[in-house]
């Protein structure tokens, strides 16, 4: 297959090489953001993609051009993401970590619910939980049920922990 064109999904797998397009909304449905991505590898319950810098990403604030590279690792079980992010030809920059309902992955489409809370880990291992004002509001605005709650504080909880311990994904840095 060409470089480039939309590799069919076998079940639940994704093939390397294959391109997959992320769609993360809010509770609401509402669209947050759609980025492209190819598929590295894919075990059935991690899904690994990378996307290039400067690749258009567009968000619910517009079109945005990271300067990152990113190496992107999508658990199907657990309720986050983590983007490890370097610029091109440099080292790791830092890990981004989102707060989201387990991904679904439909055909070449990747799919989430983006519960507002992330954590950025530097490569020193300082670790910041971010948007905490953000979840706060959103869980009146689209009233989070209390589960929903519950498991994105635990999330952000459960990263930390793997970021201080230098588990993986962040003993490759």
């Amino acid at each position: 297959m060409a470089a480039g064109t939309i590799a069919p999904m076998e079940g639940t797998i994704a093939s390397p090489g294959a391109r997959i397009l992320l769609r993360a909304t809010k509770y609401d449905g509402a669209a947050h953001w759609i980025q492209p991505f190819r598929v590295v590898s894919d075990d059935g319950q991690l899904l690994v993609t990378e996307y290039r810098a400067r690749t258009p990403i567009f968000t619910s604030r517009g079109e945005f051009r990271s300067p990152y590279d990113s190496l992107v690792y999508f658990w199907r079980e657990r309720w986050f993401n983590v983007f490890r992010l370097s610029r091109p030809g440099c080292s790791l920059a830092l890990w981004y970590c989102n707060v989201t309902t387990p991904p679904r992955l439909d055909g070449t489409h990747l799919s989430y619910v983006d519960l507002d809370l992330d954590v950025a880990v530097r490569p020193d291992g300082f670790i910041e939980r971010l948007d905490e004002d953000e979840f706060e509001a959103h869980q009146r605005k689209y009233e989070y049920p209390l589960d929903v709650i519950e498991r994105a504080q635990e999330a952000a909880d459960e990263v930390a922990a793997l970021a201080r311990r230098r588990g993986f994904p962040f003993s490759e840095g």
